[in-house]
């Protein structure tokens, strides 16, 4: 019986010798050993595959013949292949994998394409918004805590790259509820694009308030479902939900302020004062009151 003495790699995503190195190195020992040789070689390379298979890298082993080594041979020819308790060792020198090299896209991290995909979807309506960017501003009544149209960009793309990284932590975590959960969430984020270009492109103030309302419900039923998947893919939404709000408190304000009477909505009427005639209506008018008093409470020093 020989005793076998095996060194093995602990990380064998390291190194990891090929069944062939293996084999070439257990004949190079049992060279010495002739008579079982034939019997040995197999049940070597047999144990080696196995520890390979078990996920352990083999670098060397040792080989012990047994204390009493059969002679072979007759006469004066009669030889001893091996001394009693002499050892022969042999070291495998792997070579380190080389695993392919990774992609440009593989090698971007899950969560900046999720962002990058959700933003570059959110500001596929930048041209509408810019288009109507007169109609908002000074076309139509707004409150007067109405944010600067320069605000509204550098939120949307904050919010849009949280949006991202949330779902990213749900697609990756390989709950039973991911199917359900992005589902789900492909329908909110269908409702958001569309909303844009129904409040400024068709200037449907109140089917766009309609959109901010349902936005508001799917996603409070939402969100425990991804708190249930990933707390943090739940917080990073709350700024989203905040702003939901605010927008939809917003939109009706608007609505109230550019009433729909007899079927006529009341915003378009005055766009199409201010795109026809001398070029004039009452919102432009109050806009032009605003900006004087600013410049008045300015002058005064208020």
């Amino acid at each position: 019986q020989l005793t076998f003495t095996i060194t093995t790699s602990a990380d064998a995503t390291d190194f990891r010798l090929p069944l062939i190195t293996i084999a070439s190195a257990a004949s190079k020992v049992l060279q010495t050993i002739r008579p079982i040789k034939q019997n040995m070689t197999p049940k070597i390379k047999l144990m080696l595959a196995l520890l390979l298979a078990g996920g352990q890298a083999v670098t060397s082993f040792t080989v012990q013949p047994p204390r009493f080594v059969p002679s072979f041979g007759t006469g004066k020819n009669k030889k001893f292949p091996l001394k009693p308790h002499s050892t022969i060792s042999t070291s495998i020198s792997p070579s380190p994998i080389r695993r392919p090299s990774p992609t440009a896209l593989e090698a971007i991290p899950g969560w900046f394409l999720y962002s990058l995909g959700h933003v570059i979807g959110g500001n596929t309506n930048v041209p509408v918004v810019i288009k109507a960017r007169k109609w908002y501003n000074n076309r139509i009544p707004l409150p007067s805590w109405t944010p600067p149209s320069f605000v509204f960009g550098p939120v949307w793309t904050m919010l849009y790259s949280l949006m991202g990284v949330s779902v990213w932590r749900v697609a990756k975590s390989g709950s039973t509820m991911t199917n359900l959960a992005t589902k789900l969430w492909t329908f909110h984020y269908a409702l958001n694009v569309i909303w844009a270009p129904i409040f400024f492109g068709f200037q449907n103030l109140r089917l766009a308030l309609i959109i901010n309302t349902m936005l508001i419900a799917s996603l409070g039923y939402i969100l425990p479902i991804f708190y249930r998947i990933d707390a943090l893919s739940a917080y990073l939404q709350v700024p989203y939900l905040m702003w939901l709000i605010f927008a939809t408190i917003l939109n009706q304000a608007i609505c109230k302020l550019n009433p729909t009477v007899g079927g006529v909505n009341e915003a378009r009427i005055q766009a199409d004062l201010a795109a026809s005639g001398d070029g004039y209506n009452d919102a432009m008018l109050q806009y032009d009151i605003k900006k004087l008093q600013a410049a008045a409470a300015k002058y005064a020093g208020l």
